[in-house]
Formats: C-alpha cells, structure tokens, sequence
C-alpha cells in the first residue's frame, strides 16, 4: 500500500525514525524496523476490517499528535494525582508519564527474590539478553497494525519477571497518566516461572479531564506451568483521550489467568485481550464492566484460544450505555482440533439507559472438535419496567430504583474475579460512578424506567 496514504497512515514517518534509532541491540533493531513495514503496509484498520466494523479510528486518522517529549507536568501535581487514584492500596508502585518511566514517582524497593520490576529502558540498557526471548515474541502481529505501531517505538514500559516458584507478596500497581497533546506507545512484559504467583493492578488515568492524547498499550504476558496472575485494569483517561489496548497472553499447561477490566474513561477505548492456552489443564476467566455516558466508544475485544485438551475459559462483560454512548463487545471462543474436552463459555449484555445509546455484540465460536461444552449470550435492553415499578410501589424514588437496578446489573461480572485486591477496588469504583452519574443518567421521559 502507498506510503501517501496519509489519511489511514498516521504515525508513519515518526515510527520509522523511532524504528531506525541507534542501538546496540540488534534483535531489538530487526524487531522495531520490521514492526515498522508491517504497520506502513496496513495502516490503520478501517472499517472494512473484520473486528474493526464497530469501532471507527478516523478521528484518530486525522489528529496530529507528536510523540511525547520530556516536558511534564510538575512530579508534584503528579504525585498528588496518584496517591488520590490509589488511595488505601497497598503495594509496589510503578509509574509511567506519557509512556516513560519516573523513577522518583516509583516505590519497589525491597522485592522478594527472584523478581524483577523495572523499566523496559533500563533493562534494555542493563541486560537485553534476559528480554530477548519474550520481547515481541508472546504475540503475533499478523493482523494486528496497531500492535506493529507500538512494536516499533518499543523503548519503555514495565518489565515484571518472577522465577519459578516465587510468590509475590503484594501487588504490582503499574500507573500510566497521560498528559498533553502527545502519543505514547508503551510496552509491559509480564513473564511468570513455573509455579509462580503475582497480582497486577493497571491504572491508566489523565491528569488533565480535557486533555486529548494518544495512548497505543501492548501487554505481553507469559505464564509458565502452574503460574497463575490475577490482572485489573482501570481505563480512566482523560474525556478527549484516545486509549487502544492489546493484552496479548500465552498460558502453559495448569495456569491460572483471571483479568477484570473496568472502562470508564476516554472519548474511545478500546481494550483487546487475547489469550492462548497453550497446555491442558489451564482455568481463564476474562471479565469487564464499561460504563459509557455522553458520546463515549467503548469497546472489549476477547480472543481465546483453546489449543490443548480439558482447558476452561469464562468470559463476562456487562456495559451501562447513556446519553449517545456506544458500546462495543466482540468475543469469540476459538477451540482446535486437538482441544477435546474444552469448557468454554461467553456472555455479555448491556444496558442501554438512553433512547440514543447503542450496543453492538458479537459472540463468536469457532469449533473443530467434538467433546466440548461451549456457549455464548448477547443481550441488550433497557431496565426492566416491572422491576421498577415494584420498587416503586415499595416508596423508593426513581433514582435509587434505577441506581440499585443498575448495581445490580453489574455485579456478577465482578464475580468471576476470586482477587479480594482486585474485586474491592473495582467494586468501590463502580459503586463511585454510579452515585456520581446516577442524577444525570438517561434522558428519558417519564414513560420510561
């Protein structure tokens, strides 16, 4: 495709400069030139891409955002910013401004042995060869243009490494803000031993609500035979943010993977997990809530990948859609031929609090073999007017009716989730939006719940 094509090929010319950068690491180099190829001769995805129908980039086609520079905002209205967001939890604490590491807003100082938690630059510059074998390497990025653009401008981003057997003691808290006009492309590799054992909370969080920027994330993750990590996710960037997402993960044999996301932020979000179950034996349960008002995108994107026999997966996501609010889910079950036994289930619903919000599902299952219980659901409506009206009937107002229902609605996505860390504070910033928005939501009339 022509390199002119400017209005599908932002970010071009600055990731081939990125990826041409001096190095002394040649794998790294060969990764970020070819990278660079791949996203020059897709672009961006475009409507007429399969998993991209739902969800339009062209505004982000057409925004000038640079790559972001050192200028930040003062270390100290940022320090304020996160000890708000992470008020109460406890754990180590990794921080990244517009995509690059602040050592002085960190704290992981005494780590158990055998666990790294570092900036993808130091150890780039420390020791390349420890990455080498992970880096770009978990995930595919046939098909995947957005995942090219973030490959090569790899320079920083989390590193986190547990050797067999280790057990982490407290979470990882990796907090991203954003900030400015700018893009930024991080890259955080999670790589868990055989029997090893971590928690992951992300914060993804804008210092200014009016700030409009660019956040392109790729996450890779490796879990070894009987690994297992319980990962949450908050996407709360600033309202004019554009916030796209790849989780990218490659389970063995008897791993557990548990992830919750929570969308709340962002004028488009978008959050892609896929995972492959690479062993038997393997439990993986994805869960969200999207929690959509004004004219926000939000969309959850799953691919799980059945590769071996007597594996199980779970997916559940639920979004609250008002205003001219959309939301997007497409899940698909994929289960090969040799992955009998597999157990694997999907649902997903929303519910749409205004005459002018949308849901667009797509569940999918994709089956070649023969032993195996698998099922999906997709539902979207309005609040069930019986429901209400008997709360009614009983003297509760209609904006504590419609805020129990709402509560309700969400909560057994959060179940599917058995991290106390995890479930508390999700639960806390659910229950938060709700008797914040809970006034303004829906534009209805009186004839409706």
């Amino acid at each position: 495709m022509p390199d002119g094509n400017a209005a599908m090929h932002p970010f071009l010319d600055t990731a081939r400069a990125a990826a041409a950068a001096d190095t002394p690491v040649g794998w790294l180099s060969a990764l970020r030139h070819d990278a660079a190829e791949r996203y020059a001769a897709t672009g961006l995805p475009g409507r007429s891409d399969e998993y991209w129908r739902y969800t339009n980039l062209n505004a982000l086609a057409k925004a000038d955002y640079s790559p972001a520079v050192a200028d930040l905002p003062p270390a100290d209205a940022i320090a304020v910013r996160i000890d708000a967001e992470l008020a109460g939890l406890d754990g180590y604490r990794i921080v990244f401004v517009n995509g690059r590491l602040q050592a002085g807003l960190c704290s992981f100082d005494e780590l158990p042995d055998g666990v790294i938690l570092a900036g993808l630059a130091d150890m780039l510059a420390r020791e390349p060869q420890r990455l080498e074998s992970w880096l770009g390497r978990i995930g595919s990025l046939d098909g995947m243009p957005l995942a090219a653009l973030n490959t090569a401008f790899v320079d920083d981003g989390m590193v986190l490494m547990l050797d067999a057997g280790v057990t982490l003691d407290r979470p990882v808290h990796l907090v991203s803000v954003g900030a400015a006009g700018v893009s930024f492309q991080p890259r955080n590799l999670v790589v868990l031993g055989d029997g090893a054992t971590a928690s992951l909370l992300e914060f993804h969080i804008g210092m200014d609500t009016g700030a409009a920027y660019f956040a392109n994330i790729v996450g890779e993750i490796s879990l070894g035979k009987g690994a297992r990590l319980d990962h949450g996710k908050l996407q709360d960037e600033a309202a004019a943010a554009q916030h796209l997402a790849l989780s990218d993960a490659r389970l063995a044999h008897g791993a557990i993977f548990e992830s919750f996301t929570l969308q709340t932020g962002a004028a488009l979000g978008r959050h892609e997990t896929r995972v492959r179950l690479d062993g038997e034996d393997i439990d993986c349960a994805l869960a969200g809530v999207y929690l959509g008002r004004d004219g926000q995108v939000l969309d959850n994107t799953t691919l799980v990948d059945h590769c071996a026999p007597g594996c199980r997966s779970r997916q559940v996501f639920k979004g609250v859609l008002d205003g001219k609010s959309r939301g997007v889910f497409q899940g698909k079950i994929h289960v090969r031929r040799e992955a009998q036994q597999t157990d694997g289930h999907q649902q997903s619903r929303a519910l749409l609090l205004s005459p002018r919000a949308e849901a667009d599902m797509r569940p999918e299952l994709e089956i070649y073999a023969d032993d195996v219980k698998c099922s999906h659901g997709a539902t979207a409506g309005d609040l069930d007017a019986d429901t209400m009206f008997y709360l009614l009937s009983r003297g509760i107002d209609r904006a504590s009716a419609r805020r129990l229902l709402v509560g309700a609605f969400v909560t057994d996505a959060l179940d599917q989730i058995r991290a106390p860390e995890i479930t508390d504070f999700f639960t806390a910033r659910i229950e938060q939006w709700l008797d914040t928005h809970i006034g303004a939501l829906a534009d209805v009339g009186d004839d409706t719940p």
